[in-house]
């Protein structure tokens, strides 16, 4: 169950944020050019929901090892450095994560505490400033497990990838 869950769970969250977001522009659109009636919040929702699929989104590409690098230089290192360069990179990715999460959680307890809401859907605006919090603290877990299986691959193979 954990297993699955380590691997489907950005995909599984991303999928239902974007299929929530699709189905509300759709029937914003047929409110709006077929019964002549515009929703007020569709919109709001839809914009609050790109931003969390953002956020994990983000954590989907550390996963994946989607995110863009440069490889002009690590390309020529023998295979050992190239592992430890890996390992280095993604530690400072660990660190700059963990920044985004701790100032990102100051950010929302501060927003809630002001007690502020989004105009159309009343919504508490702290759950919106949330998104990069949640989002990082997982990009921060798959950080570790990167880490983790540069390490492994170091110990087991001397660093080939």
């Amino acid at each position: 169950m954990f297993k699955k869950l380590d691997d489907h769970f950005e995909e599984a969250l991303i999928v239902l944020l974007m299929a929530a977001m699709t189905v509300l522009i759709v029937v914003q659109i047929f409110m709006r050019y077929v019964v002549q009636e515009s929703l007020t919040w569709s919109e709001e929702l839809a914009r609050y929901i790109f931003v969390w699929a953002t956020y994990l989104g983000v954590a989907y590409g550390v996963k994946k090892n989607a995110h863009i690098c440069i490889e002009a230089v690590t390309g020529f290192l023998p295979a050992r450095i190239k592992e430890v360069t890996y390992i280095v990179a993604q530690f400072i990715f660990l660190l700059f994560a963990a920044l985004v999460v701790k100032e990102g959680f100051v950010l929302s307890m501060k927003i809630f505490k002001f007690g502020q809401s989004s105009a159309a859907l009343g919504m508490p605006m702290g759950v919106i400033y949330l998104a990069p919090t949640v989002g990082f603290a997982l990009v921060f877990i798959r950080l570790i497990q990167n880490i983790v299986a540069g390490f492994k691959r170091l110990r087991t193979t001397g660093g080939a990838a």
